[in-house]
């Protein structure tokens, strides 16, 4: 049984224990007692929610712990350093079910409460051979000890939960890792939108023998990356995209660690880079990366000259040079994608989308029709119509297919020149090498294009006399 704590009192039955400079019974240290491990990890939650659980990581143990009765529960023993500490660790303790007590070795005693603020004495000990002995108000129990777990074993098992108010808003940095099939396509991907990235390759080995080859994964340090494309790559299959919560420490877009792992950043070491996946998997990479800027990492390709150029005298007639202009592919970043040309066989996909757009988009968009195909033009950018091919404005009135080039390279002014057959008309260079001009009168707004005109119908009505009639006058007589 327990005995209040008088003030008076100066000698106690419970091993290991006295009073502080406050008078409240204390032992070495403060233990905390948990029916299931959902609780222990509410209270972790709530202490790394107000607090930092660094400072009671140099200190604390986690143990599972079972009863005569082969029931199981959870203790979590730190130092007990004052009262002020356990203070707060009852006031968390208490909001999740749990149970405190204070003492040395194996003895513990329930720590002091609102019936005994000085704290609580026991009367008798328990003889029996236990490893824990705990003594509360209600009870006397002792407990065997079953296994020790690691908080960071702990730490590295719980499964983050989704927290749809986080994705609402693209963090300004962005840890994405990409399986390797996918990775290569997205260096281009991201050179191509000139997004601020860097890129490095992280490797494990086999985690069995069945495996016939290490893991490999892409990982990228992402700035500043657009909403459009960060929530077009969180939908992409083997890409993963994580919030940043430190330097090297990251949970998955969208979602929040049951732990606030900041607050314990100790077991981050900043030599190894942490990923928490959403289904509850850690990806560790020992020792950090080198991250390499997507820039470097674009492939290039030099075409090797067949023969070697002759060598001959100058002439005047020498100074007259005729190339044909033709397409190659680029890895230049698309800039001013203004145009698209969409074949006459995804008219119906047109105007779905046409209905779709916002009258701002609208409102922009000039659209020529031909026998085979629909040419697309917007000024502020053509991304709204996700449909056809798209073209980059390269000079003037002058397009051609996104990813590719005109060789030889040609100024805008001297391109503009060169094409003389236009009259006025828009050049669109197809990809099958041919340039088709399309008259500028041949572009409308695609409003008045897209809107099917309506037949009226007269209606039969009375005419209105022009003027309205004279009203009579009235005189009067005396």
């Amino acid at each position: 049984m327990l005995a209040r704590v008088a003030l008076r009192q100066t000698r106690f039955r419970t091993p290991g224990v006295s009073p502080d400079s406050r008078g409240v019974l204390l032992g070495q240290r403060g233990v905390a007692l948990f029916a299931s491990l959902d609780r222990l990890v509410g209270f972790l939650r709530a202490w790394s929610d107000e607090g930092s659980l660094d400072e009671l990581l140099p200190s604390l143990s986690l143990r599972r712990i079972v009863t005569r009765l082969r029931t199981r529960e959870l203790m979590l023993s730190v130092e007990a350093e004052s009262s002020y500490r356990m203070d707060r660790i009852a006031a968390i303790a208490k909001m999740v079910q749990g149970l405190v007590f204070t003492g040395t070795a194996r003895h513990f005693v329930q720590y002091r409460d609102a019936t005994s603020p000085l704290g609580y004495d026991i009367e008798q000990m328990v003889e029996e051979p236990a490893d824990v002995v705990l003594y509360h108000d209600t009870f006397e129990q002792t407990y065997q000890l079953e296994a020790e777990i690691g908080f960071a074993d702990l730490v590295s098992k719980l499964v983050p939960r989704p927290r749809p108010d986080l994705a609402k808003q693209v963090p300004k940095r962005l840890f994405v890792t990409a399986e390797v099939g996918v990775g290569f396509a997205l260096i281009g991907y991201l050179f191509r939108w000139r997004i601020e990235a860097r890129a490095a390759m992280a490797e494990w080995a086999q985690a069995s023998a069945f495996e016939d080859a290490p893991r490999r994964l892409h990982v990228f340090d992402a700035v500043e990356l657009p909403e459009r494309i960060a929530r077009v790559l969180a939908r992409l299959p083997g890409v993963h995209l994580y919030a940043l919560l430190g330097e090297t420490l990251a949970v998955e877009w969208g979602h929040e660690h049951p732990i606030a792992l900041e607050s314990c950043g100790s077991l981050f070491p900043p030599d190894t880079l942490h990923l928490f996946k959403a289904d509850g998997e850690l990806l560790r990479v020992t020792p950090l990366p080198s991250f390499v800027s997507v820039r470097s990492l674009v492939r290039t390709s030099i075409s090797p000259a067949t023969s070697s150029p002759p060598v001959g005298t100058g002439a005047a007639s020498a100074l007259q040079i005729e190339l044909p202009l033709r397409l190659a592919p680029t890895m230049a970043p698309w800039r001013d994608v203004v145009a698209t040309v969409v074949g006459s066989d995804h008219r119906d996909w047109l105007a779905r989308i046409l209905y779709t757009l916002p009258p701002r988009v609208l409102s922009a968009l000039r659209i020529a029709r031909t026998q085979n195909n629909y040419y697309l033009l917007s000024p502020d950018g053509i991304e709204g119509v996700p449909l056809g091919t798209y073209y980059c404005a390269v000079a003037p009135k002058v397009y051609v297919p996104a990813g590719l080039t005109i060789v030889p390279a040609v100024a805008p002014a001297v391109l503009a020149d060169l094409v003389r057959t236009r009259d006025g008309g828009h050049v669109f260079f197809e990809p099958d090498g041919v340039a088709r001009v399309v008259r500028d009168d041949a572009f409308a707004s695609a409003s008045l294009r897209a809107i099917k005109p309506y037949s009226l119908v007269d209606i039969d009505a009375e005419v209105s006399p022009s003027a309205e009639p004279l009203l009579p006058l009235f005189q009067y007589r005396v």
